[in-house]
């Protein structure tokens, strides 16, 4: 059954006061929250074929109770009506239950070895997860996407992401993909972030608009502003964003930092990352640095090495010139974001032209040629051209210059 179906069928069963229906998990990590979204705290994270009843909802959240008398909120994604050969009806054992583990759980590979090597310095997974927590309340962030989404029906009804004909995601599913962004993440933070309240809660509000008017409400992506006056922006695996200082405040409007935030969003959804990873994994072979790394701690194991390996490389991928085909693809999906969040998708292409008209030796904070300037104006002319031929006769959307200059008077 579709998830759209099955919430019809969840909905008057509720309604006539039946709200002991069981239901089961179906992905392999379920996430329980606190509240109806993505950016509650976690309760606890469930296996795949769990039990769990039913006592309520809130759109596409349902209110569940699980066997051992934990209970909380899960999205109508991670369920299903159809019982499982073998489901969990047990007191469950093992629940992660600490908002820490909310990542889902932290390797030795990234918080030992990865330090010992000193490509991740201690301290730093702990820094992220600390500044993952989501501090805006929820009556906050409905007033704030309230405005957005006023202009949300015209543009949404122009294109879905079904019509942009996107291929399938393949990719090692071996690969851990929370573990190995973390890591990354963890890196990148080292760089230096603003931890200012009011900023950092303004771009994860607007992540957090943009996901819940898509088909991935329900996963928990963080942004992070990097204090680096260049432009620039990273998305890695497991929902981490940064965008860059220097990029948020080339933004002249809410729309436009939306539109970056968006763009780096739809890397994750599309799994970029873990689809080089993956095309990447069949070269891992140890290195010098790693025998080095083994006459001082003692042996990896292969699966430890595997994955200190494959940050190393996805953290070198991230930090150079993306392949274009995923750019491309990212500013497409970035514009159907924007579109059905209620953001003028015009946003994508204002940026993006300034982008393309920024010198072409800018010093990066991480590679001087990281621009790659030829694939941006080429980007910039292919979204110009999706965005004019799907939103032309649309409404414009939200651009929300007088808020994005209050919120970002703090970063001037």
């Amino acid at each position: 059954m579709s998830q759209r179906s099955f919430l019809f069928l969840l909905i008057p069963l509720m309604c006539a006061n039946a709200l002991s229906e069981i239901v089961y998990t179906k992905r392999s990590n379920n996430y329980i929250r606190e509240g109806p979204g993505a950016y509650y705290e976690l309760v606890a994270v469930v296996p795949e074929n769990t039990a769990v009843t039913v006592a309520g909802h809130e759109g596409s959240w349902l209110s569940v109770k699980l066997s051992d008398k934990k209970t909380g909120w899960m999205s109508a994604n991670s369920l299903t009506d159809t019982k499982p050969a073998s489901a969990r009806v047990t007191p469950l054992e093992g629940v992660w239950s600490s908002p820490k583990a909310s990542r889902a759980g932290v390797s030795a590979a990234i918080r030992g070895f990865a330090e010992k090597r000193g490509k991740t310095p201690p301290g730093s997974v702990d820094k992220v997860l600390k500044n993952s927590a989501k501090t805006f309340r929820e009556a906050d962030l409905a007033v704030f996407r309230k405005d957005v989404e006023a202009c949300k029906p015209d543009l949404a009804d122009r294109i879905t992401m079904d019509d942009l004909g996107l291929g399938p995601i393949v990719y090692d599913a071996g690969i851990r993909e929370q573990e190995v962004g973390l890591g990354i993440a963890a890196r990148l933070i080292e760089k230096g972030f603003i931890t200012s309240r009011g900023p950092v809660d303004y771009v994860n509000m607007i992540s957090a608009t943009l996901a819940a008017n898509s088909s991935v409400y329900d996963w928990d992506f963080t942004v992070f502003i990097l204090d680096d006056p260049t432009v620039n922006g990273f998305a890695l695996p497991g929902g981490y964003v940064f965008v860059t200082k220097g990029a948020l405040l080339m933004c002249a409007d809410e729309s436009e930092l939306a539109a970056i935030i968006a763009h780096e969003m739809s890397h994750v959804i599309r799994k970029h990352g873990l689809q080089e990873m993956s095309k990447r994994k069949v070269h891992i072979k140890a290195d010098e640095a790693f025998n080095e790394l083994e006459e001082e701690t003692g042996p990896k194991t292969q699966d430890e090495a595997e994955l200190d390996d494959l940050v190393e490389q996805t953290y070198e991928k991230i930090v150079s010139p993306r392949l274009l085909e995923y750019e491309l693809e990212a500013d497409r999906v970035a514009a159907v974001l924007l579109a059905h969040a209620g953001y003028d998708p015009g946003g994508l292409v204002r940026i993006g032209n300034k982008v393309a008209r920024l010198p072409k030796e800018q010093p990066g904070i991480f590679d001087p040629n990281y621009m790659a300037p030829d694939n941006v104006v080429k980007r910039a002319k292919a979204t110009e051209a999706f965005v004019t031929e799907h939103f032309r006769e649309a409404t414009h959307g939200a651009t929300m210059r007088e808020r994005f200059n209050e919120r970002t008077a703090a970063l001037r």
